[in-house]
């Protein structure tokens, strides 16, 4: 029988795999490109090659597979490629998927229950000279910021024995980037390592801890002084492995913890601050610590990976549940571990969990954000855009954290959003002056556009928008790097 993804309801319409590789020498473009936008933005992205083993795998267990567009001089190109794990190289060879259920290798063929499942396609992120595609299961893989050839997984020169968070933070004054590796001792363990990595990509110490409970731990946050990394609610076991479950199930009882380690600490310093259950934190904007408190801005969801991950029970949540709002946590310190936390909710919308903020104040004070969101108020064109399982996301909105100010850019009645990115105007630029750039998919025509906006303007519609001849992978996350922070 020849290759057939027609049993699998989420590989047909706009989002179906692509299964190709491309170049475009010169992208048509809608406007001007402005002349100081010279870098190289990165997309992962997830593309299934083969139909997948089990109807009920998720899209986060799809194939990685990275995308370029490399602005220079006004002109833009693009280049798409998949990662080269081990994985996608031996289903190649078997001509069909042999890995299993989300991070499941019970659920995998025989032959390979044993080798890497990385799949390589959550986080860009470039340090150290080196262009990374993150997975939070496994080492970071090294990728040609030119070619996008795999160049293979990364160990930190033989110093790294866990795995590696799709979101380190990199401290913008030092060069030095914080990672945690959850899961660090085998598959279900409860040991946390913490990583600090100086600017050139060396591992310089590392913290071990224990967790109160096994938990997809996704994102982190750090300010100047401390380090967070909350739980999320996803819970796992060896039972649950057995039945030939995902690796992670939602558990909607349960509390959730935020550790808390100074940036100078060691173990017996961790603290671990109790979080009411349903808040889900799976992306933090920033930290700032203020004394003896950590405040820590972040979208919060009751349950933010609605149709990924099932409750315990089966059930499969509403996507209202998924929506995510912005809101302050504030840990104080000189307080017990039950009385530390307190919540402000900053800004009231029907937000994604994708929130980004300008990188130069990353751990630093800091103003503004940006975050897709899905704006109820603009209408949106059934007729052409077609019917789609969960509610559009429709615009990209900055928050100003000060004063409460929202302002948004919408991307049209048949448009749907990705993950916006921030480039700043100069390196010396003032914070969030600069372009907000991200891929917008338009259904009606089948296609996907980067825009190009003022982020400053994000009301008076994008600068320029680059015309893709077809529509693009779904994207996980992006990063930017500047032309002359890039290897020539």
């Amino acid at each position: 029988m020849g290759l057939s993804f027609s049993n699998d309801p989420a590989a047909t319409g706009f989002y179906a795999p692509h299964r190709f590789e491309a170049a475009i020498h010169d992208c048509e473009v809608e406007g001007d490109i402005p002349a100081d936008l010279n870098g190289s933005f990165y997309r992962a992205c997830v593309d299934r090659q083969y139909p997948k083993r089990f109807v009920g795998d998720n899209i986060l267990n799809a194939d990685g597979a990275m995308d370029l567009f490399r602005f220079s001089n006004g002109h833009v190109d693009f280049k798409t490629r998949y990662v080269r794990t081990e994985r996608f190289k031996r289903e190649r060879e078997a001509r069909k998927a042999l890995y299993g259920m989300y991070r499941n290798p019970l659920t995998s063929d025989s032959s390979v229950r044993n080798l890497s499942h990385n799949t390589a396609n959550t986080q860009p992120m470039y340090h150290g000279g080196k262009l990374f595609m993150l997975k939070e299961s496994d080492p970071p893989t090294v990728i040609n910021p030119h070619t996008l050839e795999t160049e293979g997984e990364w160990d930190f020169y033989g110093a790294l024995r866990t795995p590696f968070t799709a979101h380190p933070k990199i401290d913008p004054v030092t060069g030095e980037m914080i990672a945690f590796g959850y899961e660090a001792k085998g598959e279900l363990t409860d040991d946390i390592a913490i990583y600090w990595i100086d600017k050139q990509g060396r591992i310089t110490r590392d913290v071990w801890v224990k967790t109160p409970y096994i938990s997809e731990m996704h994102d982190m946050a750090v300010s100047e002084h401390h380090i967070l990394i909350p739980t999320t609610g996803l819970v796992t076991s060896r039972k649950q492995l057995e039945e030939g479950k995902l690796h992670w199930m939602f558990d909607p009882d349960i509390p959730v913890y935020v550790g808390i380690l100074p940036r100078d600490g060691e173990a017996k310093d961790m603290r671990w601050i109790k979080v009411p259950p349903k808040h889900m934190m799976i992306h933090s904007i920033n930290a700032v610590s203020d004394g003896n408190k950590v405040h820590m801005d972040a979208p919060i969801a009751r349950q933010g990976f609605v149709g990924a991950f099932p409750s315990l029970d089966g059930s499969i949540g509403e996507p209202e549940d998924a929506f995510n709002n912005i809101r302050r946590w504030t840990f104080d310190l000189n307080k017990s571990d039950d009385d530390a936390f307190s919540e402000e909710i900053l800004f009231d919308v029907k937000g994604s969990s994708l929130s980004r903020m300008d990188d130069r104040y990353t751990t630093h004070p800091f103003r503004y954000s940006f975050l897709n969101i899905t704006d109820t108020s603009k209408p949106f064109d059934e007729e052409r855009g077609g019917l789609l399982a969960m509610p559009v996301q429709n615009s990209f909105t900055r928050f100003d954290h000060a004063t409460g100010k929202m302002t948004s850019y919408f991307a049209g009645n048949t448009h749907g959003l990705s993950e916006p990115h921030f480039v700043p105007r100069r390196k010396d630029a003032p914070e969030a002056d600069g372009y907000l750039i991200g891929v917008v998919d338009n259904f009606a025509e089948r296609r996907s556009e980067l825009v190009i906006l003022d982020a400053e303007r994000l009301d008076e519609g994008e600068i320029a928008r680059v015309i893709m001849p077809f529509r693009l992978h779904p994207q996980v996350h992006g990063w930017w790097v500047s032309a002359e922070d890039l290897p020539s």
